[in-house]
């Protein structure tokens, strides 16, 4: 059985439930907004792991409300852990008016956006498989975004990528980052893995 993608109906940023023959795995929560819709789309779905792109409230704001509810571990990257378990808060910057603009309103959310507290059980790191939590695919480190960001690769060439890149109309360089360059050398590494289809973290439609 392929895995399925199932896009949920998350607030801030898309969350999608990878679905496999006997288990799922849940990539990104949303924000506490749509929380209530996001995890009953989850329920007898068997969920064995709540897989967080990065650190960001819009991504992992549900995490620690999830992970109860689901009985299912928190994985995300060690770089990007701090964000989640002692309330870090990294400013990110854009490049041009549009990217300023936008890093301006990002920074100022990160400010105000709380994340409650978890300490996550698994660290992802890249390569890692996500065959013991029944999916066909693996983790695809993507730094830039955050020092941590990211992605999951599928064995049908789909890469879901957080913000390592943007996606209002088409796919294409995050507009704002922790360090440009690093975001840079993950565009490269997208395009290197010529993935079939990208899906992003914020998009007009899934």
């Amino acid at each position: 059985m392929p895995i399925q993608i199932l896009p949920l109906p998350a607030s801030g940023a898309h969350a999608y439930l990878l679905r496999g023959e006997k288990s799922s795995v849940l990539v990104d929560t949303g924000t506490e907004k749509l929380g209530e819709q996001t995890l009953a789309a989850c329920h007898h779905m068997g969920v064995k792991l709540i897989l967080l792109t990065h650190g960001h409230f819009d991504h992992c704001q549900n995490a620690a409300y999830f992970a109860q509810e689901l009985h299912c571990p928190v994985a995300i990257s060690r770089q990007d852990a701090p964000l989640l378990t002692a309330g870090a808060q990294r400013p990110v910057q854009g490049q041009g008016l549009w990217g300023s603009a936008f890093a301006w309103v990002s920074n100022r959310s990160i400010r105000k956006q709380p994340i409650p507290a978890i300490e996550p059980t698994v660290f992802l790191e890249d390569g890692m498989p996500l065959a013991p939590y029944g999916i066909d695919g693996k983790v695809v480190a993507l730094p830039g975004h955050t020092a941590g960001s990211v992605g999951v690769l599928l064995a049908t060439r789909e890469l879901l990528v957080g913000d390592a890149m943007s996606g209002l109309w088409a796919p294409g360089p995050a507009w704002c980052y922790e360090d440009k360059s690093q975001m840079e050398e993950s565009l490269e590494k997208i395009k290197a893995l010529r993935p079939r289809r990208i899906y992003t973290g914020h998009s007009l439609r899934a």
